[in-house]
């Protein structure tokens, strides 16, 4: 196993030399980002060409990616999407990134209007879930609200997942796709629950055992008022069917993160989420106390949970990636747990010391055989710390180290994203089989506007 490992990491930093000197350029490119037929690279792992999976005159950002477990060559793709009418548009692909087709979330929730944050996920019976937040009367109310779909064309109406307040923010799904698992093809979305009148917040987590029909919220941490506030909510199941929620903390007045220092909490549940731990933080991190450096826009900071539900020797960890600021640069890191999420080790920077402009933008993901990918947007290769391109990293000793592989030789300008000051709120990734890594995140190097591309990684 260490040879095995040894082996992939060398692949991994010859495949990264190569990219960047412009080998990799001289092999044929395939029509699609991870098309199985052609040769990108030799030997592999390589970089996945970018392909570019929205069109339009109009800016697309946000990459909510996953892969449907029945089918590698199914993707399914959600984003913030201003050429349909809702400002929500899902793309699914049938061949593995060569063709995406386009459906903008349109249908109401009796008065409730789709509007942002959207969410994506495939189960074990051929279903396939698009969804996010539904507002009504100018924003003084809102849900989530989901559809389901065995073909990505019709849609079934969409169904109410949670509603326990005023305004739902942050949410994010997951299904429990582990076979063996007692509440297999269970459905969970995640979301902070603002309660404006009260002046109270709460992190939910709503399931579902009958493909999106019903749904029943569970609150999974206290109320919070006054000084402090939860947000950024993301989900994973484990290959037991147990829930892992994690979210950011503050608690710093008079408004949300004011001291810019955050921690970031966890909570499980080993029922199908009827009942949840008490929270516990994982790692305090410091935030970006101004806009991105040189730009004109702010970045969240969502931490990333993911799990190990391979067979493999690092079964059941759990990894959970985000951005601390160290005073001069935003740092992406990785915490893991080795004990269920009973305690947690120190964060381990993903880039390479030599690294010191900003890394934003992480998002994670565990490989069906335990390999632990990340994909970031980097400023490395820009010395005046503005434009990025997408950089990855994959784990095959825990969680250890991280290898880093440059996805894309093009720049990109955060402050050419037709939003003044947002150009989004996440890159996502994915593993389609366990030997492609595939990376999604907002680019605008075409010169005209952001736009969702598609690339990663072919291990084998």
């Amino acid at each position: 196993m260490k040879a095995l490992a040894s082996t992939l990491l060398s692949a991994l930093l010859v495949s990264a030399i190569c990219l960047m000197t412009g080998a990799a350029q001289a092999q044929a490119v395939p029509s699609s980002p991870r098309d199985r037929g052609a040769i990108t690279c030799s030997p592999a792992p390589c970089v996945l060409p970018p392909k570019q999976v929205s069109e339009g005159g109009e800016e697309v950002t946000d990459t909510a990616i996953v892969a449907d477990p029945l089918n590698p060559k199914h993707l399914l793709l959600g984003s913030e999407d201003f050429n349909c009418l809702s400002g929500m548009g899902f793309f699914t692909s049938l061949d593995g990134g060569s063709i995406w087709n386009r459906t903008c979330l349109e249908q109401n929730v009796g008065l409730w209007a789709p509007s942002y944050d959207p969410i994506v996920g495939y189960d074990r019976k051929g279903g396939m879930y698009i969804g996010g937040i539904y507002y009504r009367d100018g924003y003084s109310t809102g849900l989530v609200g989901v559809e389901r779909s065995t073909d990505g064309i019709q849609w079934s109406k969409p169904v109410r997942a949670l509603q326990e307040g005023s305004h739902p923010n942050e949410p994010w799904l997951a299904v429990d796709t582990n076979v063996g698992s007692p509440y297999l093809n269970s459905v969970y979305v995640s979301a902070v629950i603002v309660n404006d009148y009260y002046g109270l917040e709460r992190v939910y987590v709503s399931h579902s055992r009958d493909e999106g029909a019903t749904w029943q919220p569970v609150s999974v941490a206290p109320a919070q008022t006054g000084a402090a506030g939860d947000a950024n909510t993301t989900i994973t199941v484990g290959k037991d069917g147990t829930v892992y929620v994690v979210w950011m903390y503050c608690d710093v007045g008079p408004y949300f993160c004011t001291n810019y220092k955050a921690d970031m909490v966890f909570s499980k549940s080993s029922d199908g989420g009827n009942t949840w731990s008490f929270p516990t933080s994982i790692t305090t991190v410091n935030l970006l106390p101004t806009l991105l450096p040189n730009t004109h826009v702010g970045i969240g900071n969502i931490p990333v949970v993911g799990v190990d539900a391979s067979n493999g020797p690092n079964s059941g960890n759990l990894y959970v990636a985000m951005y601390t600021w160290t005073g001069a640069y935003g740092q992406v890191q990785v915490s893991r747990s080795v004990d269920g999420g009973n305690t947690w080790l120190n964060p381990v920077p993903v880039a390479p010391p030599s690294d010191n402009h900003d890394q934003f933008f992480p998002w994670l993901s565990v490989s069906p055989n335990g390999l632990v990918g990340v994909s970031w947007l980097d400023r490395r290769n820009d010395p005046a710390n503005i434009d990025y391109q997408a950089f990855a990293a994959i784990s095959s000793d825990g969680g250890q180290t991280f290898p880093n592989v440059q996805l894309t030789t093009a720049f990109s300008n955060p402050n050419n994203n037709g939003g003044g000051d947002w150009m989004g709120d996440y890159t996502g990734n994915t593993w389609d089989g366990p030997n492609f890594f595939v990376a999604a995140w907002m680019d605008n190097s075409n010169g005209v506007n952001i736009q969702d591309v598609v690339g990663g990684i072919r291990l084998h």
